[in-house]
């Protein structure tokens, strides 16, 4: 008896040695906001030309997700991760026909990196994400005039990646680096998957970041094929982020510079742009206050020019639950006609205000 009772022990032991060694964790956001929209006709509040309407994921996409991780000794890791978009605002996908739409990857992950297989954020859209003080959400959005990169082919046309149902890369090939004396990249490859041509409708993105102290400094690239492989849609970016905080300035400032070439749909005219952002983000405790300038410079013969300002506020209740709002302004020149969104919506007018809600678990 007393023999099968330290069996047990022992066995019971090495079952929770085991299961120490894996671990899921479930995590996301939920956001849920209201937003007013003009379309600059200058017509009063609540014309046709106005809209009230209630949002998900306003500052940060609503989404629940899967992560887990289990150890294989001599610091090799299996690693996953799975995301699925919510509506908050009525309970559905955020993408139509696809589950798990923001990420669904699996990978290894060690001393040599990380390698992950699956479908997965642009090194671009992470770039764009750093040295935007809004982080691609609310009214201040720099995704409302710069593009984040990746295409998806559905029903045998591309998609093109700023769409903001479409920030991820399907049938991505990932590598990370570990970081060396504050340097590190990404390098990512998507398979177009067509039958006779490997480069067609293919997806090539990389960053490089350099951090040290308080100046953080990145290069980002990405380049999609057309179907026919005539012609590419390039966006290279060159940003960099201070933290003046440890000069006693309780200030992180941002600016990249982006130049946009080629296009990702047969038939459709060449790009020829530059994207300029500078932003700020001041934090006080609880608080923060954020603002940025971004400008779209058309290089065609079209001229087609925009310039968006932005200002928003968050308060923190707690390390979770966040309070914001913010208000933006897009001012377009000779026919162009972009609008303003937020993390979830592709936007409405030229003039947004928004307030919400956003809690992370």
């Amino acid at each position: 008896m007393k023999k099968s009772l330290l069996a047990i022990a022992v066995l019971a032991s090495f079952a929770g040695a085991a299961s120490a060694q894996s671990s899921v964790t479930v995590f996301g956001t939920l956001d849920a906001g209201m937003t007013y929209a003009n379309t600059g006709t200058q017509a009063p509040l609540n014309t046709a030309n106005d809209k009230w309407s209630m949002d998900s994921g306003v500052s940060q996409a609503s989404f629940i997700g899967f992560k887990g991780v289990e150890d294989l000794g001599g610091n090799l890791k299996a690693i996953f991760q799975l995301e699925a978009g919510i509506q908050i605002d009525n309970g559905t996908s955020s993408q139509a026909n696809t589950l798990f739409n923001r990420a669904s990857w699996v990978g290894l992950s060690g001393d040599f990196g990380t390698v992950t297989a699956g479908r997965q954020f642009t090194p671009l859209y992470e770039a764009v994400k750093t040295i935007d003080p809004f982080q691609l959400g609310m009214a201040g959005s720099a995704s409302n005039l710069m593009s984040t990169g990746g295409a998806s082919i559905v029903n045998g046309a591309i998609v093109a990646g700023n769409s903001v149902t479409n920030v991820a890369q399907n049938n991505s090939l990932r590598y990370a680096s570990q970081s060396v004396s504050g340097l590190s990249a990404i390098v990512n490859y998507s398979f177009g998957e067509q039958a006779g041509n490997t480069n067609a409708g293919r997806d090539i993105g990389a960053t490089v970041n350099y951090a040290n102290g308080p100046l953080s400094l990145l290069v980002s690239y990405d380049g999609v094929k057309t179907l026919d492989d005539t012609t590419t849609l390039q966006t290279t970016l060159l940003g960099g982020v201070a933290d003046w905080a440890q000069f006693g300035f309780p200030l992180k400032t941002s600016i990249g510079y982006a130049i946009n070439k080629g296009s990702d749909v047969v038939g459709v005219a060449d790009v020829d742009s530059r994207d300029l952002i500078i932003g700020l983000r001041l934090p006080m405790a609880q608080h923060e206050v954020l603002a940025s300038f971004v400008h779209k410079d058309d290089k065609t013969t079209a001229d087609l020019n925009a310039e968006q300002f932005a200002l928003g506020y968050t308060y923190a209740i707690s390390k979770r639950t966040v309070l914001y709002t913010s208000v933006s302004k897009m001012i377009n020149k000779n026919g162009a006609a972009y609008t303003v969104g937020n993390a979830s919506n592709t936007g409405y007018g030229v003039k947004v205000f928004d307030f919400g809600i956003r809690h992370s678990f």
